[in-house]
């Protein structure tokens, strides 16, 4: 009996923390296509699928968050520094880790 708890315990907070996981298309859509274009194949911005996609995870975060490239230098404006401001649908909070690691991880699938 005690074994059959556990294991639904574990089934059910394995399930809440996958339905809880951020949607990086959703994210991207609502953040970042009106200047990356579709799937991040560029637009007024630059192409992030199959470039930025492919950064570290920390690089790529340090650019969304930071507005600093891989190479150590600022993004050109008008890209937002995201540390300072939130995704829409964030009501005010500055975004975080899985959120970004979301967006990097839907792009690497658009290369």
């Amino acid at each position: 009996m005690k074994h059959a708890f556990f294991a639904m315990m574990t089934l059910f907070f394995c399930s809440s923390t996958i339905a809880s996981s951020p949607d990086g298309e959703a994210l991207y859509q609502e953040n970042c296509i009106v200047c990356h274009g579709p799937q991040g194949i560029g637009g007024s911005a630059p192409k992030l699928a199959g470039d930025a996609s492919e950064w570290k995870s920390k690089v790529f975060e340090r650019a969304v968050l930071n507005g600093i490239d891989d190479h150590g230098k600022p993004l050109k404006a008008p890209m937002p520094h995201w540390k300072g401001a939130s995704f829409k649908s964030d009501n005010s909070a500055t975004p975080n880790k899985l959120e970004v690691d979301a967006i990097q991880q839907y792009l690497h699938k658009q290369k």
